[in-house]
């Protein structure tokens, strides 16, 4: 026998990309799923001051935020590429979700999260999780496995490297700011074969300002102040993270004189080695294991190719992606 009141309808989950006023939803979820405190001024640098815009799917009910997958935009820029992009960040749900039925909803985000960047024109994307996350994207997503990451290691405490910057008319400056002495060499960068993420002065302005991290950058300059490469480092756990390391040639003298400097400057801070990230074959490889005695070190990430665009290989970048740690949303 009715009351006379009305029954509450059940609010339908609601599917769409997600929008800058959908942001306290997204924090608020952020904590209740990582059991962490979320950080809205580095939500806003991913989401708002990034150079590249991009597509973020939202799963949301009755104001409340259920999931999120963040996408970090970039350019995948190579000889034969110049493409909108993203990587895969913030990956996230409400985890009483399960418990009300609702197992398939996270497959649902992603589908919406690939349909809407496919019809803004990214044809493909990547990611670094661990191993468990790795089985998750996997089987949800098809996503699937270009290489476990290489990382490799040098000791701080190991004979100096044997630079000869005055040799070769070469300077190393510390701390100024990405600007006209770098754009040949991001075009150079931009046009080498494979692929890499975007390398331009304002990309990496915006990528090495991001608030609560302390980065120091290095620009190996020639007589004519132009960039012959650039290192950035970050301090991690006892290591001198090598976030990025790019060189207008990985064949010459000039990775020597840069990793040289690096090292001398580091002096006494809190780390025991100097690791970088990168493919595991290659050039720059075999140098760094070779005559620059780094040596492998451990790692539980893998680079995870997703299919964005219906019928592209996306695989088949994965083979030619010339990656560094900057571009793991974590460093």
């Amino acid at each position: 026998r009715s009351s006379g009141g009305t029954l509450p309808r059940a609010v339908a989950i609601e599917f769409r990309p997600a929008g800058k006023s959908d942001r306290a939803a997204i924090l608020e979820l952020f904590e209740v799923a990582f059991k962490a405190p979320a950080n809205a001024a580095d939500l806003a640098w991913k989401y708002d001051a990034n150079p590249h815009p991009a597509l973020s799917a939202l799963a949301i009910e009755d104001g409340r935020a259920l999931g999120f997958i963040g996408a970090l935009g970039t350019r995948y820029r190579g000889e034969t590429m110049d493409q909108q992009g993203n990587t895969v960040v913030d990956v996230m749900t409400r985890p009483d979700t399960r418990a009300l039925g609702r197992a398939g909803m996270f497959k649902r985000l992603g589908e919406l999260f690939r349909r809407i960047n496919a019809e803004a024109g990214t044809l493909f994307d990547f990611g670094f999780p661990n191993e468990r996350a790795r089985k998750i994207e996997e089987r949800l997503f098809g996503c699937v496995l270009a290489e476990p990451c290489a990382e490799r290691g040098r000791r701080l405490d190991a004979p100096p490297l044997l630079g000869r910057l005055r040799r070769r008319l070469l300077r190393v400056c510390e701390g100024e700011p990405f600007g006209r002495a770098h754009e040949p060499l991001a075009q150079l960068l931009h046009a080498r074969p494979g692929w890499r993420t975007d390398r331009s002065a304002r990309t990496l302005a915006w990528r090495f300002s991001r608030p609560g991290f302390a980065y120091r950058t290095f620009q190996l300059l020639d007589w004519r102040g132009t960039s012959r490469g650039f290192a950035v480092v970050a301090i991690r756990e006892r290591r001198a993270a090598l976030v990025d390391l790019q060189l207008a040639s990985e064949s010459d003298g000039t990775l020597v004189d840069l990793l040289a400097a690096v090292q001398e400057r580091l002096g006494a801070v809190a780390a025991d080695r100097m690791v970088l990230r990168s493919p595991q074959r290659g050039l720059l490889a075999s140098r760094l294991e070779g005559e620059l005695a780094f040596v492998p070190e451990p790692s539980d990430t893998v680079l995870l190719m997703h299919p964005i665009a219906d019928g592209f290989d996306f695989l088949a970048p994965g083979s030619t992606f010339d990656y560094r740690f900057a571009d793991h949303d974590v460093f």
